[in-house]
């Protein structure tokens, strides 16, 4: 336990992470009690029962599951509704992200060159969800405006490129900077403005978590495309 840190998001939610990769790890809900055990974070399992805050997707995920719909939280829960203050957009041709905390912000400033799902092992772990959904843009093209002394990155050893980036206050992910490649990786979930831009497919299906469908009609791809 000496490495998992606890990030109060609201006044109901206090989120788990690992201070040393930023993977989102199990922690008590307390609203309910029970505990909260991100999907991501084991191959099998319970599948979905419904779709939850639909009313604050994000513009780039479009939902195409046949489960039941909530805005928030499911009526029978009795949970508050969340509210969300307006955001007022930022500047033209830049696309603006943060961390859940808000100590990072950046700004991509070109247009994403393309966008993947990937379902590979070390992205569900890492992001600790069905699969990790990125964006590309070349190495100058990310731009950290404040709280870049937050950023930490871990890199599994046997890797040769997997690396994943966070805030150290509150385990978001942020993008990644890769010289080798000379490109930046931007995971979609860490932006406050619409990329323009969709994923294409899915890679690594293969790998992917026993207990999630794919459900759109994007290409599959069992590992990298041919």
């Amino acid at each position: 336990m000496d490495t998992v840190v606890n990030y109060r998001s609201s006044p109901l939610v206090s989120r788990n992470f690992c201070v040393n990769c930023g993977s989102v790890v199990p922690y008590a809900s307390e609203q309910s009690g029970e505990v909260v055990a991100p999907g991501g974070c084991h191959d099998d399992g319970s599948s979905s029962d419904c779709e939850i805050f639909v009313a604050h997707c994000a513009p780039w995920y479009n939902i195409t599951s046949n489960l039941p719909r909530h805005d928030d939280y499911p009526p029978e829960t009795g949970y508050a509704r969340v509210e969300e203050a307006p955001d007022p957009g930022g500047p033209a041709g830049i696309v603006r992200g943060s961390c859940l905390c808000g100590e990072i912000e950046f700004q991509v400033t070109e247009p994403f060159k393309d966008a993947h799902n990937c379902h590979c092992l070390r992205c569900r772990r890492a992001r600790a969800a069905a699969h990790a959904s990125n964006g590309f843009t070349s190495m100058g093209g990310v731009k950290f405006t404040t709280g870049e002394n937050h950023l930490r990155s871990y890199k599994l050893p046997d890797a040769k490129f997997f690396t994943q980036v966070f805030c150290d206050v509150c385990g978001s992910k942020m993008p990644r900077i890769d010289p080798s490649r000379k490109i930046a990786v931007i995971p979609f979930g860490s932006l406050d403005d619409d990329p323009g831009i969709r994923p294409a497919d899915h890679l690594f299906a293969a790998y992917k978590a026993n207990w999630h469908e794919i459900t759109d009609d994007l290409p599959v791809y069992q590992e990298y495309p041919s």
